[in-house]
Formats: structure tokens, C-alpha cells, sequence
């Protein structure tokens, strides 16, 4: 396992989860929500894209303490960006996470050390 930590954001409660369908690919994972909050929007996209594309959580949220399985289908990159947002839209992001490597993105947040995530 390993961290990585997002500095200046400490009262932003941070989260992520997007749902998939059809064949799984190398970048699958399950996103734990350890933020402390409920997640309103989540957006990943391919490692340097101009754009976030859509919010993959649509009307629904990723409640704190909840998980949920994302899976790829027919994608090949192996680095991504992820970006949440909290029901005030405020936001934060990762960038270049391995997926290939990693099947659980673990997000927390708290006021003294701002918000990070943890891979396995």
C-alpha cells in the first residue's frame, strides 16, 4: 500500500465512485469513501485530457462510508485522473494514479492533515 497526500485542501471532505458495466479491464478497483462526508460529483479521466468529461455519479452520491466496484471496459491507459466534489462543489483531484496497479483507492480527509488516498 502506498499514499499519497493532497496538501491546502484540509477543510474539504473528499470521496469518489463510479459505476460500470460490460467487460472488466486491467484498471478495475473498488473506491472506499473514508472522507468523512457524502460525494456529490466524480469525474476520471485519462491521465493528460483537457477535460473531466462527465460526472459519472450522475444524480446519486457515494455516501461516507460506503464502497463501490468501478470497472473499465475497453480502455488501455494505465494512469488516470480523479476528481470529487463535495455537495457545496468544492473540489479535489489525483493525479497519474496507476490503475493497473491498484485495486483499492481508499479516500480520507481530515482538518489537520487536509486530504490524501491510499492504494493497494
Amino acid at each position: 500500500m502506498y499514499r499519497i497526500v493532497v496538501t491546502g485542501l484540509a477543510a474539504l471532505a473528499c470521496g469518489l465512485a463510479l459505476a460500470g458495466t460490460a467487460t472488466a479491464g486491467t484498471q478495475d478497483f473498488t473506491l472506499i469513501n473514508a472522507t468523512g462526508t457524502d460525494i456529490h460529483n466524480l469525474f476520471i479521466s485519462e491521465s493528460k485530457k483537457d477535460n473531466w468529461e462527465e460526472d459519472v455519479l450522475g444524480e446519486d452520491t457515494l455516501p461516507q462510508g460506503e464502497s463501490i466496484k468501478i470497472t473499465f471496459s475497453g480502455k488501455k491507459a494505465c494512469l488516470w485522473d480523479i476528481m470529487v466534489k463535495d455537495e457545496e462543489g468544492e473540489g479535489v483531484y489525483w493525479n497519474e494514479i496507476d490503475l493497473c496497479e491498484t485495486s483499492k483507492v481508499r479516500l480520507l480527509c481530515s482538518e489537520s492533515k487536509g486530504c490524501w488516498a491510499e492504494f493497494e
